[in-house]
């Protein structure tokens, strides 16, 4: 899964609205996105993180595109699934 396909597949997985914001940092939204290196270049590695007041929670940092979107998709269809069961 590409980042660019995300709010796709959380759309058809019956998260729609889902706050996801995509390469930026978006206040109170889910953010994925690409890690800039020292020198202004990515290094390769993607982040996603919980963005709010500034702050990033939930951080976790990973080795490439396709982890980072399966990690994200996965913990919110999750919270769907378990916010459902009533």
């Amino acid at each position: 899964m590409r980042a660019g396909e995300l709010a796709g597949w959380l759309a058809a997985a019956g998260v729609a609205g889902a706050a996801v914001s995509v390469d930026a940092e978006v206040e109170r939204a889910w953010c994925v996105r690409r890690v800039p290196g020292a020198d202004g270049t990515e290094d390769g590695s993607w982040e996603v993180f919980w963005c709010e007041r500034g702050g990033r929670f939930e951080w976790t940092r990973f080795d490439d595109e396709s982890a980072a979107c399966f990690s994200l998709f996965g913990r919110l269809v999750w919270a769907r699934l378990a916010g459902s069961t009533g």
